[in-house]
């Protein structure tokens, strides 16, 4: 396909260019006036202006790019920040399971005695396992956390050559939208060249090829400038993670070095506190429990005192007794007596009624006798 520019000396055509070149923000699209040679190399590929050269445009370079965000992608899905912050959580977790107040249950005994000695001794031995234990998995966790060190230091490594690789595609990004949006601009030239002519049907079907290839070589150098905006954003999202891999590895040394030979020392000092602490409970408990066993024999000392005392003074049967049995024979007496009246006076009652009665009976007899004589 024939270009404008071919009809021009090279001189000429290189002058427009730069012309065209100049007038554009070249910051916006990360370049400088010393990149012109650079665009005008990657010009070429649109030399030939066809479907396949528009579509191709950029292509490798874009390709590039788009392989290092999927790089960056895959080192964040690697979790190692996440694995290195859980082992580093780990190490907290484990060192405060060493409580000295939860080792203090008392151990099933028998015997007063047995029972604070077995308390004393007990919690000694379960602290000090404990702590053995505890000392064995920070241990086996620091060695976990190194190796993760050592790769995300290997890491950071990698990230910063990533780092000057996309600043790389960047600029040639940018080199590649000059280039495209100088050769929309020949297009766009020759399509008014050849509208100002006189019309027929090869001239029209040229217009109307290159109104088409003019807009894919629009949408081509669009596609470029977007590619090129997610290049900077990649940048400081790579510098963020080289960060972060840095902090977690300070904070690490900081750790190793100055939080976990702290946590030993008071960890060895809790252990000569704890015992102090069981000795003086010991000593304690020992003189509360005399005490209490003075105390609690004087007082049933007194408690059997008085009531033997008493016992020794009591009558065989108290006076209090004798008055309820007699007045209780008493009250017996009278309540027979009354019972007794009671009864002759209903059977008296009983008497008169069965008397009436029977007279009822025997005037009815005789009334009826009397009837059936006079019939």
């Amino acid at each position: 396909m024939n270009d404008l520019n071919q009809n021009l000396p090279i001189e000429s055509a290189t002058e427009l260019q730069l012309q065209q070149f100049e007038q554009m923000n070249l910051k916006e699209i990360g370049l400088e006036a010393a990149d012109f040679t650079a665009v005008m190399s990657a010009g070429k590929e649109l030399s030939e202006m066809s479907h396949s050269s528009v579509a191709e445009y950029g292509k490798n370079i874009a390709t590039k790019t788009s392989s290092y965000t999927d790089e960056l992608l895959n080192l964040v899905k690697n979790k190692d920040l996440d694995v290195t912050g859980q082992k580093l959580n780990e190490v907290v977790q484990v060192a405060q399971q060493l409580n000295t107040s939860s080792i203090l249950a008392q151990p099933k005994s028998s015997g007063f005695i047995g029972s604070i000695l077995n308390k004393f001794k007990g919690a000694k031995q379960s602290f000090d396992q404990h702590f053995n234990t505890t000392k064995e998995q920070i241990d086996s966790l620091v060695k976990e956390i190194e190796t993760s060190q050592s790769g995300l230091k290997a890491r950071v490594a990698i990230l910063d050559k990533m780092f000057h690789g996309v600043q790389d595609e960047y600029k040639q990004l940018g080199v590649y939208i000059a280039a495209g949006r100088i050769k929309q601009q020949e297009v766009q030239q020759e399509i008014a060249t050849l509208s100002a002519r006189e019309q027929d049907q090869q001239t029209n079907q040229r217009i109307y090829d290159l109104n088409h290839l003019g807009n894919n070589l629009e949408k081509r150098v669009s596609d470029l400038q977007v590619l090129q905006q997610s290049a900077m954003q990649t940048l400081p999202m790579i510098r963020i993670i080289q960060s972060n891999n840095l902090m977690l590895v300070d904070k690490f040394y900081a750790i190793k070095n100055i939080t976990l030979p702290a946590w030993k020392n008071q960890i060895s000092l809790a252990i000569s506190l704890h015992e102090q602490k069981n000795s003086v409970q010991l000593a304690n408990t020992i003189d509360d429990a005399t005490n209490d066993l003075l105390k609690r024999n004087a007082d049933l000392l007194h408690q059997n005192s008085v009531d033997t005392a008493k016992a020794n003074q009591r009558s065989v049967i108290d006076i209090e007794t004798l008055e309820h049995v007699q007045n209780t024979l008493i009250k017996t007496v009278n309540d027979v007596i009354q019972i007794q009246k009671e009864g002759m006076q209903k059977r008296e009652e009983a008497s008169l009624r069965i008397r009436a009665l029977q007279s009822n009976l025997q005037q009815l007899v005789l009334d009826s006798s009397s009837n059936n004589a006079n019939q």
